[in-house]
């Protein structure tokens, strides 16, 4: 789950190319027939870098939150861990 900063605006999700089987198998048809002119391909592959590009910060930012959550749950546990050491040593 991706929490928003208060001080990000909310976004609308955007269209993926990625997101469509249908739409992957109708590209790839038109391109295996040759039915793509240069420019078209051009911004095919500008749509997808820029897809890829977007999919790769969120799954940055899904680590990253997984990796602050895990932080918190070891010191969580290290917490009661000492607290287990000192209640033992009184």
């Amino acid at each position: 789950m991706i929490k928003q900063q208060k001080n990000e605006p909310a976004r609308m999700p955007e269209y993926r190319i990625s997101e469509s089987e249908s739409m992957q198998y109708k590209l790839l048809y038109q391109i295996r027939m040759g039915n793509m002119s240069t420019s078209e391909l051009d911004k095919l592959q500008f749509l997808c870098k820029n897809d890829l590009h977007q999919l790769r910060s969120e799954l940055d930012t899904m680590l990253q939150e997984l990796r602050d959550m895990n932080n918190q749950m070891q010191g969580n546990t290290n917490e009661i861990k000492e607290k287990d050491k000192e209640s033992i040593a009184a």
